[in-house]
């Protein structure tokens, strides 16, 4: 950068003697010799562009590279931290919010590299070269930089400080932007459902309007800037041209004998290589206010960034060596009890469960009664507020979060799917998994009947989040992708409340047939899913009431009873 700007200058140093050269061109000049001149200079500006140019490429692609570099590393390390937030983290910065950090803010600090490297240093390099020069040929312009420059700065300040406040607002109001977007494809379905259209738009248009309006704010100011820069730029070349023009009027009234307050005469070429080195100093000024305006946009983007990467986990590997485990797909929940963040109840209390090898176990409860918060426990999307869970008797704590959920397998309530084929969603439970266990997995899952009906079979293309398919499809998929990758501890989270209840009661019976020494734990709904398990949990109001088989649920427990009353005599026992 130093070397182009250098070039800059001495283009226009050579330039303003060509014009001296070709003003003193006269009837008596030697014609050979001014072409010689004048040849010869060009030449030499010629080469000085060349050289400008080859440097001002070659300071542009590093500049370039290095704020790519950094934003790539940053943005895999921002990434890195969402996948590592917990889920109260991730709920406390909002989806939308993640999004903006990752994307938007991100660029803008990469932005704020590019300029900080190339136009920062090219900008300042222009600032004190252009004074060097530009009092090199009149100590007399030293006047008009002493008012300039503090006028300049001083208008700089004061915009930048009225600005400065508003970046962090603009990129919060950004966020809601976002945020109701975000909901808005996500919910479309609900959105059209209920025609509720306008209201959305409404919405949109207010957080637009909202962000538009600020945006507008810290625009005006800085669209105010560059008239008040360029009027004062004007002013000191107009001042340049009175000081060139006096010089050249004391020159002829005073040739013998010279005012000692006046600089010997100042050429026309002197005065062209002023003008455009006052240009140069006041837009490299302005450059320079540029470049801080966006590192404060940068700084409020670097600042939520931060408050990302700087987020404690919550949730922290321990150190267990999962090869000297003895067990293998039992669980155990010791007096524990669990409170989300903020909240001034618990939704789990006093929970004392085991569940051993191989078994089935269903939990059943109303709605709200913690089925969901206690199979998240398992594993560790949330960490027990009091108490213990041990999967193959040692605590969940001990354990690396990576080895505990390989032993684990959770199917949740919505089922999720990724743009890809059949296959690959279902190896995405086990990138290893041969095409053999994958059709041993969908075989299980009862999805290979949906699946030979599609023309391209395992390799048909399925759309984001599975919008191709049908609520049951999506959810067989779903379940064959957490068999195929074979865990000790199977967990379904009211994972096939759309398939009818005779492909339900087929999905058991090949579970109990093919992975019978997988520890499956069944959130349920209906009592239609439930009656098949080993034993059944009934939860009321986060508390464990009754643990037992169906048979003795029936006999004993009242709330099973009222469950069972409310929705099997009136359905029917198709299992049965």
């Amino acid at each position: 950068m130093i070397a182009e700007v250098t070039m800059d200058m001495l283009v226009t140093n050579k330039m303003g003697t060509m014009i001296d050269i070709v003003n003193s061109y006269g009837p008596t000049s030697n014609n050979n010799q001014f072409l010689n001149t004048i040849v010869s200079n060009g030449i030499i500006m010629l080469a000085l562009v060349l050289i400008g140019v080859v440097s001002g490429i070659l300071s542009g692609v590093f500049a370039n590279l290095a704020s790519q570099k950094f934003a790539n590393d940053l943005r895999k390390d921002l990434f890195s931290k969402i996948m590592h937030l917990s889920f109260q983290q991730s709920d406390d910065f909002s989806t939308a919010s993640l999004v903006t950090r990752v994307t938007n803010d991100v660029t803008a600090v990469q932005t704020m590299i590019a300029m900080a490297i190339r136009m920062f240093i090219r900008s300042l390099s222009m600032f004190i070269l252009g004074i060097v020069f530009t009092l090199q040929i009149s100590k007399q312009f030293m006047i008009i930089l002493a008012v300039a420059l503090p006028l300049e700065i001083l208008i700089m300040v004061f915009f930048m400080i009225k600005a400065f406040p508003m970046f962090s607002i603009v990129q919060t109001k950004l966020d809601k932007v976002n945020s109701v977007v975000h909901e808005n494809l996500t919910g479309a379905r609900v959105v059209k459902a209920f025609s509720k259209e306008d209201y959305e738009y409404n919405r949109f248009v207010e957080a637009n309007d909202t962000l538009t309006s600020i945006t507008l704010k810290v625009n005006k100011l800085m669209a105010i800037i560059m008239p008040l820069f360029m009027l004062i730029v004007y002013a000191g070349m107009i001042a340049i041209y009175y000081i060139g023009a006096n010089s050249q009027f004391d020159a002829m009234l005073y040739l013998e004998n010279f005012a000692t307050s006046i600089d010997p005469k100042i050429s026309v070429g002197e005065m062209e290589k002023a003008t455009t080195y006052i240009m140069m100093i006041m837009s490299s000024l302005l450059m320079i206010g540029m470049t801080f305006a966006n590192m404060a946009r940068a700084a409020a983007s670097g600042k939520r960034i931060n408050e990302v990467l700087e987020t404690p986990d919550i949730i922290c590997d321990g150190n267990l060596d999962v090869t000297t485990l003895k067990e293998t797909g039992t669980i155990e929940f010791k007096n524990v009890d669990f409170a989300y963040p903020n909240a001034s109840a618990s939704v789990l209390e006093n929970i004392n469960l085991k569940i051993e090898k191989g078994e089935t176990v269903a939990i059943v409860g109303a709605t709200g009664s913690g089925k969901t918060t206690l199979v998240n426990l398992i594993t560790r999307f949330y960490d027990v507020t009091k108490g213990e869970i041990l999967v193959d008797g040692e605590n969940i704590k001990n354990y690396k979060l990576v080895d505990l959920r390989n032993k684990i397998a959770i199917v949740l309530q919505k089922a999720e799917l990724f743009a890809g084929t059949i296959k690959e969603n279902i190896k995405w439970g086990n990138p290893n998994a041969t095409d053999e266990e994958v059709e041993w997995a969908a075989n299980i899952a009862q999805a290979i009947e949906f699946i030979d009906s599609k023309e391209k079979k395992f390799d048909e293309y399925v759309e984001e989040k599975g919008t191709s398919l049908s609520g049951g499809q999506r959810q067989r998929l779903s379940i064959a992708r957490a068999i195929v990758k074979k865990p000790e501890i199977l967990i379904f989270d009211d994972s096939t409340s759309a398939l009818d209840l005779v492909t339900e009661a087929k999905l058991y019976k090949a579970m109990r047939d093919n992975i019978a020494d997988t520890t499956k734990i069944v959130v349920a709904q209906r009592i239609a899913t439930a009656k098949n398990a080993d034993k059944i949990v009934v939860l009321d109001g986060g508390t464990i009431i009754a643990y037992d088989t169906h048979e003795n649920l029936l006999a004993n427990c009242e709330i099973y009873q009222d469950i069972y009353n409310s929705q099997l005599k009136r359905e029917g026992d198709i299992n049965g």
